[in-house]
């Protein structure tokens, strides 16, 4: 009920305490009536344990795989309960799901944030009665490539190219990270769009977009090789003005033979 009773002190309310903060809330309201709980040499003590946990009731809506009726421990969060329900489906949001108490949005909780930084600030702790709302996604796109996650990902409204490169975890070793291409479905037909890297901040991405990320070409801008009766053979940096003899030179000369 959120609070405790004890005869000639009155009521202890502790309703959202730890059990840390409780325990010095109560002892310190039983040093009116007990002195020796404080001073520098206390001589009675008092300690406070939890007996059981009260159960409540949630309701999980929307979007999930196993929406219905939670009964969950007291202390149980956002993110147990939607571990219990399953998470969201495949038409869920990750992005948008809302915690609803007395017919009032109380918290959104936005999944990315704990996925990608582990981050649970908007996890918070659920009440009795209390409703998970997960609603469907607005704006999903498909990210292939070389990328370290390729992924659908969900999108929040004006979010850029750049938050997707930080969702998915970043490019590849082998990624050409000069321009990305952009496949967008307009009222007809497809488009393509070439992104180049001083706009990855300001690319806004829209449903559907389809966003592709190539290696990097299998080919050399600047090699120059050498084999046969030469003491190093191999493959070399061709340089400004470099001559044939200059290249034998860097293989160590020709053989005896």
């Amino acid at each position: 009920e959120g609070y405790i009773f004890i005869d000639n002190v009155g009521p202890i309310f502790v309703n959202g305490l730890t059990i840390e903060k409780a325990s010095k809330q109560i002892i310190g309201r039983l040093s009116s009536i007990y002195a020796g709980l404080t001073g520098p040499h206390p001589n009675t003590f008092a300690q406070v344990n939890l007996g059981n946990l009260r159960s409540i009731k949630v309701n999980i809506v929307g979007e999930v795989n196993f929406p219905g009726t939670y009964t969950l421990p007291s202390l149980a969060t956002v993110f147990n309960a939607l571990y219990l329900a399953g998470g969201p489906s495949e038409k869920g949001s990750f992005r948008d799901i809302r915690v609803i108490r007395e017919n009032k949005t109380v918290a959104t909780i936005d999944l990315y944030e704990f996925l990608t930084t582990g981050e649970q600030k908007s996890n918070i702790r659920l009440q009795d009665q209390d409703v998970i709302l997960v609603k469907p996604y607005l704006k999903r796109v498909d990210l292939t490539g070389d990328v370290k996650v390729p992924a659908l990902f969900e999108m929040k409204e004006r979010e850029t190219l750049a938050d997707l490169l930080r969702y998915c975890g970043g490019f590849t070793d082998m990624a050409y990270q000069h321009r990305i291409k952009v496949v967008r479905k307009t009222d007809k037909e497809f488009a393509v769009a070439e992104v180049t890297r001083n706009a990855f901040n300001s690319f806004q991405l829209q449903d559907g977009d389809m966003i592709k990320v190539e290696p990097v070409l299998n080919r050399f801008a600047n090699r120059v090789e050498i084999t046969g009766a030469v003491f190093r053979p191999g493959i070399y940096e061709l340089t400004e003005g470099m001559t044939l003899r200059d290249l034998i030179e860097k293989a160590d000369g020709i053989r005896e033979d």
